[in-house]
């Protein structure tokens, strides 16, 4: 079940996916650049001194934006004309342009709507639920074949396709989810469905109806570091009813631009924080070292996605297709397999054409499928178990032993088991020693070694269920003459 929810939606969603990372990681990188090119502000300075040198050199400046990487930006007008520069915050003067860029807007359009308005929103929402099912269902993967949590970082045997796959998922898996995750509490912010749009300060009633008191005499603005600074917007010019409105770390307020006083103010509510949390978690706007690390995680799935295709490809090439597979209730022989990788199925291919070439009729089925009720001829049942990673069940051999459990009384039918790997084939009873050879290639035969603890499926297989001396001696024949069919692939092997 785990891994039909991990390969379906990483073949479905894999060119989205794939799109949402190389975009987010080009993303990440902006923080970065503009947390290195902005001028920083001087440890212990404020609004105020910080207001008061720009509207020195810049009289007519309207608003001051303070950008989560400590950029300084004003806006004015001067003489009708609107004006913008970065500010050195040591002197209040432009040090650069303030003119948007273009890469990373064009960037930012691409990764949350892909050019398509609402409905791309959606269309990479769906994006990140996809990567939000594969980082969890790969993690849960990759703990089964690991052998648990505390064995995350364990040495990995296998092709290399498939232990490259799992390396880069153990070392990406918490970025992926973080963003994910992030991704879809933004667009449910985006569309509304949370209460985070905040809440204003009440307009202010009252007035002083002044205007020009100096701004390094304005308490509120003494009392705020620009490190807490987001916003100051200036009331305008004339008018003696407006106010400053001052937005920081902590909430909105309204300012009297007569007395300098604190007429009104909002805190930022909860939702709002966990917002904006989450809002620098994503984009990396305040944490660029965080960015920059979520975006190389984000690197990775390019890689998981090619990989992952090469072993969905293996699979289906590994698994053959078996012709003149007999219904379960008409065959004398049944051949029960649990894989995980495909691999075994290789063995069960060989066993049910050497059977049914010596006059048996025979069918191979998944161990997940095991009833005895249907077997009405059956005479006997050969099982083929291979464990997976750390001696876990293989996804094909799901619901064994509870059925073997719930079958009461055990059917009266000669079984004989044939574990794979090593020492999983020499413990799994007593009965006999089975050899297992390897199915690539055919002509050659190796042992498959596997962890000291590979083997305690297998046996607890073998354990529940009565596996008979007779069935024991069957299997003996049956590798024997499929140990002749290996090395002589067309010589016709021996009924038994």
């Amino acid at each position: 079940m785990i891994r039909t929810l991990h390969r379906w939606p990483g073949l479905l969603a894999l060119a989205l996916v794939t799109i949402l990372s190389l975009s987010g990681a080009a993303l990440s990188v902006f923080p970065a650049v503009e947390r290195i090119t902005a001028p920083q502000v001087e440890t212990g300075l404020t609004v105020a001194t910080l207001a008061e040198r720009i509207q020195v050199v810049y009289p007519g400046v309207e608003q001051i934006r303070r950008s989560p990487s400590g950029r300084i930006t004003a806006y004015w007008f001067d003489q009708g004309a609107p004006g913008a520069a970065v500010i050195d915050p040591a002197t209040g003067a432009g040090v650069a342009s303030a003119d948007p860029n273009q890469a990373l807007r064009w960037l930012t359009n691409f990764h949350r709507s892909l050019f398509l308005g609402d409905g791309g929103r959606i269309a990479m929402a769906a994006g990140a639920a996809a990567m939000l099912v594969l980082s969890l269902s790969g993690a849960m993967l990759v703990v089964r074949r690991a052998g648990g949590w505390r064995h995350w970082f364990a040495s990995l045997r296998g092709p290399f396709t498939g232990r490259l796959h799992v390396e880069i998922a153990r070392i990406a898996v918490i970025g992926l989810v973080l963003s994910s995750t992030t991704a879809l509490w933004m667009t449910a912010s985006t569309f509304d469905l949370l209460p985070d749009g905040g809440v204003l300060p009440a307009d202010p009633t009252e007035v002083s109806g002044e205007i020009g008191f100096a701004l390094d005499q304005m308490a509120t603005l003494l009392q705020t570091p620009v490190a807490e600074l987001r916003e100051l917007s200036f009331p305008y010019p004339g008018d003696a009813t407006d106010v400053f409105t001052l937005k920081t770390d902590r909430g909105t307020g309204y300012l009297d631009q007569g007395t300098g006083a604190l007429v009104a103010w909002a805190d930022l509510t909860g939702w709002e924080r966990v917002s904006e949390t989450i809002y620098m978690l994503h984009t990396g706007q305040g944490a660029a070292m965080l960015g920059l690390v979520l975006g190389m995680m984000a690197l990775g799935v390019p890689a998981m996605g090619v990989t992952g295709v090469l072993i969905w490809l293996a699979g289906r090439r590994g698994r053959p297709r078996i012709r003149g597979n007999q219904p379960a209730g008409r065959a004398e022989t049944i051949i029960l397999v649990g894989s995980e990788g495909g691999s075994t199925w290789g063995f069960a291919a060989t066993l049910h054409a050497a059977l049914t070439a010596a006059g048996q009729g025979v069918h191979v089925g998944p161990m997940s499928g095991f009833a005895p009720e249907r077997y009405a001829r059956a005479e006997r049942i050969i099982v083929l178990a291979a464990t997976y990673g750390d001696g876990a069940a293989p996804a094909s051999a799901k619901g064994l032993l509870d059925r073997m459990n719930a079958s009461a009384p055990a059917p009266d039918i000669p079984m004989a088991l044939l574990g794979f790997g090593w020492p999983c084939s020499a413990s799994a009873t007593a009965a006999f020693r089975p050899i297992a050879p390897s199915p690539r290639p055919l002509r050659q035969r190796r042992r498959r070694r596997a962890g000291p603890n590979s083997c305690r499926w297998t046996r607890s297989t073998a354990n529940r269920h009565r596996i008979s001396r007779a069935g024991a001696e069957l299997l003996a024949r049956c590798l024997a003459s499929l140990s002749s069919f290996l090395t002589s692939p067309f010589r016709r092997a021996p009924k038994h």
